[in-house]
């Protein structure tokens, strides 16, 4: 099992220096693009931003380190390191000021997407049908469950988190599904209510959004 819908994902950063700055319009950052090209390695482009616009005309390719595969799905940090998984090698690397500082076996099969929440990242595992639960720091990867919970329904195809509650979209016996679980400070997961048949076989995306102050009750 393979991730194979996308090639290519993209998400913004602030490198740490300015972070303080990282939501100003006049705030330097980063786009971070990741590109799978089997049987080749794969590449984290990097491309400079300034006020939101690109800078520069070529963006610095980073190869995935020596002995990995395809960089695929990533979250990133308020201190502007990501983590980025390696899918089709099974690992999962630290990314920080332009270069992979930190490669883990991600003890699944076939790492594919991320969200985060808080301190916490979640890894749905396409082959293995799993969330993984991660930590980053500056400088290492912990995997703090390598099955915080699993989608018996089928393989996930993108999974999303925000204010405590988490939801994975999966593929399984021509269907697509949608699990959703609540998750507390520590990172544990619980189902929240029986899993939802979409209706149709290739649904892809799934977008958890907490309510503005004035839709809450």
């Amino acid at each position: 099992m393979r991730c194979s819908r996308h090639c290519r994902r993209a998400a913004r950063v602030a490198p740490a220096a300015t972070h303080e700055e990282s939501n100003s319009t006049t705030a330097d950052s980063w786009l971070l693009v990741t590109l799978k090209a089997d049987p080749d390695p794969g590449t984290v482009d990097v491309i400079s931003l300034h006020r939101g616009r690109i800078t520069g005309s070529t963006p610095t390719a980073v190869s995935a380190p020596d002995g990995t595969l395809t960089p695929f799905g990533f979250a990133s940090y308020p201190d502007g390191s990501a983590l980025i998984t390696l899918a089709h090698s099974n690992h999962d690397g630290l990314f920080r000021n332009g270069s992979f500082t930190s490669v883990v076996a991600a003890g699944q099969a076939a790492s594919c997407w991320m969200t985060r929440a808080g301190k916490y990242v979640f890894v749905a595992n396409t082959g293995s049908r799993t969330i993984s639960r991660l930590v980053g720091t500056g400088n290492n990867i912990f995997i703090d469950a390598q099955v915080a919970a699993q989608t018996p329904t089928g393989s996930p195809a993108d999974i999303d988190a925000d204010a405590g509650v988490l939801g994975v979209i999966d593929h399984g016996a021509g269907q697509s599904h949608l699990s959703v679980f609540t998750y507390n400070r520590f990172g544990e997961l619980a189902p929240a209510g029986a899993v939802i048949t979409i209706g149709v076989p290739d649904a892809n995306g799934v977008a958890i959004l907490s309510p503005r102050g004035d839709e809450r009750n």
